[in-house]
């Protein structure tokens, strides 16, 4: 897991070949005026989800992982947490689907919580199990773009 200021990205390409396109489709586009949907940006290596909701208690939201891909998971507008664990920790509530590239798992004894403010991104690989969308202080508008990056 890496969070960071997006003006900080290129200290992070090199984790991953793709990761290069997917921070220059973050800081080459005008998120705030992007329409909420899935952005192709190599195909089905990298693509990006354009995502406008409001934060929940972290009592509604559930761990996940993936396998195929890496997530970047970016806030344009608001403040929210996610919550972090590695999978490891936690007992699965819900099956990997492969269809879905999603496994859900309960809470577990052992978790951080990653404050994201605007212009703040976080990385999860697939052994980091993420909780996004969690209330900070208040109730938040929350624009977001996930950007999703194949596992070469």
């Amino acid at each position: 897991m890496i969070v960071d200021k997006l003006e900080n990205a290129d200290l992070y390409v090199n984790v991953n070949s793709r990761l290069k396109k997917a921070f220059e489709f973050l800081k080459d586009n005008d998120i705030q005026k992007l329409s909420d949907g899935k952005y192709e940006i190599d195909g089905d290596n990298i693509y990006a989800s354009v995502q406008s909701y409001v934060t929940q208690n972290e009592a509604e939201k559930r761990f996940e992982s993936h396998e195929k891909y890496i997530d970047i998971q970016y806030i344009s507008k608001g403040q929210e947490f996610i919550a972090w664990s590695p999978i490891e920790n936690l007992t699965v509530e819900e099956a990997y689907s492969k269809e879905k590239d999603v496994a859900f798992y309960k809470d577990g004894t052992f978790s951080s919580k990653i404050n994201l403010d605007e212009d703040y991104f976080c990385i999860f690989f697939p052994k980091d199990a993420h909780k996004p969308g969690c209330t900070l202080d208040k109730t938040s508008q929350i624009k977001k773009v996930v950007v999703k990056i194949k596992i070469a």
